[in-house]
């Protein structure tokens, strides 16, 4: 028995202007990743930042509502990037959130931000 490839993956059958089409495609979701990793590595920075401050002053409000913000964006920037990588057809996400060192509260609040009022 032989072991053939998924149909989508031969090459001789594709039009050479739909394979330029879906390199550019890829190039476009390749460069909006990269983007977004580093949004998401500014996030984490400012959040780290935040987390300093607070450790620093735990009873200031202020700080504490910063911190907040922080930790909102740095969810929000993570759902963004592990979306990105979806579409990039990246889909285990472990060893990337390891490697970024995403704290687990960040992961835990992934998703949108929450409306404010």
């Amino acid at each position: 028995m032989s072991v053939r490839p998924p149909s989508q993956y031969r090459t001789e059958d594709k039009d050479p202007l739909a394979a330029a089409l879906a390199q550019e495609v890829m190039a476009e979701k390749a460069g909006t990743l990269a983007r977004l990793t580093r949004k998401l590595d500014e996030a984490l920075a400012r959040l780290e930042g935040a987390a300093r401050r607070l450790a620093e002053a735990p009873e200031d409000a202020r700080l504490r509502s910063r911190h907040q913000d922080r930790l909102e964006e740095a969810a929000e920037a993570l759902w963004h990037v592990v979306i990105q990588r979806e579409l990039c057809g990246l889909r285990l996400h472990r060893e990337f959130l390891d490697l970024m060192q995403v704290p687990a509260p960040v992961r835990l609040r992934m998703g949108p931000r929450p409306a404010r009022r």
